[in-house]
């Protein structure tokens, strides 16, 4: 009876968390483009210099490795928790691709900026997941 009670709170906080990464990442990603279009009113033409939209995809590269680091574990491997870092992968390979075209000039520089912005919250959301879900499970349990 026990272990049904405890294989019933494991699932339910399987489900909280992944509610939580699922909205997380719609909010992070939305975020810039919302900011930028529907409250600022950002114009196209505005020139953004290349240092910012590299610094931030550096910065998003390294918060994609610190996580990436901490989810390497068998327990993590085998529960399939690694999937929370498809979505900061994928938009790191998309910005790596849309800075790689703004250097050769194909690509608009606020758009790439927006990419960029969105990809580093992307990875915070993932960090502070790993990070909490890790606190979690370390801090004792009250019964």
């Amino acid at each position: 009876m026990a272990n049904v009670n405890n294989e019933r709170k494991a699932k339910k906080m399987r489900l909280v968390w992944a509610v939580l990464m699922l909205v997380g990442f719609s909010v992070a990603i939305s975020i810039p483009y919302i900011d930028a279009y529907a409250l600022k009113h950002v114009s196209f033409d505005i020139a953004v210099p290349f240092e910012f939209n590299a610094a931030l995809l550096s910065t998003s590269s390294i918060l994609f490795g610190f996580t990436s680091l901490m989810i390497i574990s068998n327990e993590w491997v085998e529960r399939k928790f690694w999937a929370i870092l498809l979505p900061p992968l994928t938009l790191i390979i998309i910005s790596g691709t849309a800075i790689s075209n703004l250097a050769l000039g194909y690509e608009n520089t606020v758009q790439t900026l927006l990419l960029s912005s969105a990809t580093f919250n992307a990875n915070v959301v993932s960090t502070g997941l790993v990070l909490g879900y890790v606190s979690q499970k370390l801090s004792p349990h009250k019964k």
